[in-house]
C-alpha cells in the first residue's frame, strides 16, 4: 500500500482502535508513512478519541462507599429483631447500598489499565532499588535467552545499545497491566538509567505521535519521564528515561524493529 494507493480510511480506525494486525498493519503504516493527507486524518481520529474517553470516563466510587455499607448492615441486624414494618422501610435503602457496592465492583472491571502510568511507577521503583533485576548481564543474547526460557509468551527483543553510548545491565519478568512484560535496562556513561519493557498489546495513544521510517511512536510525558511507546507485531514496546525527551524519542527510533513490507501482490 503506497502513497498512490486508495486512502486506507477505515483502516485508519481500526489502527487507532488497536485492531489492526500483521501485514495489514504494516501496509497501512507504510501507506502513512508517505500520505500527509492520512497522517492528518489519523492524528483527528486519535484526538477525537482522547476526548471522548476523558469525557466519558467512568467515575471512581464514592469514598464512603464501606462505611455506608457497615452502617446498612448493622441496620439490618437490628431491624430482623423489629416491626416488620420497619424492615420495608428501611429496605430501599439496604438495596441501594449494594447495588452501590455491585456497580463499583463493575467500576473496578472496566477502569482501563494505565499504562503510562504503571510504566512510569516501574521506573521509579527501579531506581529506588525496590525493583531488582533477575538476571544480571551485558549479553544481549544471553538476556533474550533468559526471557525465552520463562516462556512469556512472545519473542523478546534485547539489542546492543553501545553504539548509542547505552549498555546492557541485565532484566527480569515483570508485567505491564495483566501482560506479562520482558523488563530489561540499559546504563549511560554518566549513569543515566534506559528502562524498556516489551508486552503482548496494544500502545497507548500518546499526548504526541512521532512518525519514523515507518513506525508510529506515541510520546507521553510525566513529571520528568519521558515513555515512548510503539508496536512490533502483536507486542508493545516503551522506552523510558529521565533523561532529555527528545533523547529518548532518538533512542527509541534507534532500538525499534521496522515492520516488514507487505509482500507484492502477484501480477497473475
Amino acid at each position: 500500500m503506497t502513497a498512490s494507493s486508495p486512502h486506507p480510511r477505515e483502516m485508519l480506525h481500526e489502527l487507532v482502535d488497536g485492531r489492526l494486525r500483521g501485514e495489514e498493519r504494516a501496509g497501512v503504516e507504510q501507506h502513512l508513512a508517505a500520505c500527509p493527507a492520512c497522517r492528518q486524518e489519523l492524528e483527528v481520529l486519535r484526538a477525537t478519541k482522547q476526548a471522548s474517553a476523558r469525557m466519558f470516563a467512568p467515575e471512581a466510587p464514592p469514598s464512603d462507599l464501606v462505611s455506608r455499607l457497615r452502617a446498612a448492615l448493622d441496620d439490618e441486624d437490628r431491624l430482623r429483631a423489629g416491626p416488620r414494618r420497619a424492615w420495608r422501610r428501611r429496605a430501599p435503602f439496604i438495596y441501594a447500598t449494594l447495588a452501590a457496592v455491585l456497580a463499583a465492583g463493575v467500576w473496578v472491571l472496566i477502569r482501563p489499565a494505565p499504562v503510562p502510568a504503571d510504566v512510569s511507577r516501574d521506573y521509579a521503583e527501579y531506581r529506588a532499588g525496590r525493583l531488582p533485576l533477575e538476571r544480571l548481564t551485558a549479553d544481549a543474547a544471553a538476556l533474550n535467552a533468559f526471557f525465552a526460557q520463562r516462556n512469556l509468551g512472545f519473542p523478546s527483543r534485547v539489542f546492543d545499545l553501545g553504539m548509542m553510548g547505552y549498555r546492557l545491565v541485565g532484566g527480569r519478568v515483570h508485567h505491564v497491566g495483566r501482560e506479562p512484560s520482558a523488563f530489561f535496562v540499559y546504563q549511560g556513561p554518566a549513569g543515566q538509567v534506559l528502562l524498556c519493557e516489551m508486552y503482548e498489546g496494544v500502545p497507548p495513544a500518546g499526548t504526541e505521535d512521532r512518525l519514523h521510517d515507518g513506525i508510529i511512536f506515541h510520546v507521553h510525558r510525566r513529571g520528568h519521564t519521558t515513555l515512548v511507546f510503539w508496536q512490533e507485531g502483536d507486542v508493545a514496546c516503551v522506552l523510558v528515561s529521565d533523561i532529555a525527551p527528545e533523547e529518548v524519542v532518538q533512542l527509541a527510533f534507534a532500538k525499534a524493529m521496522k515492520p516488514p513490507a507487505p509482500p507484492a501482490s502477484d501480477p497473475r
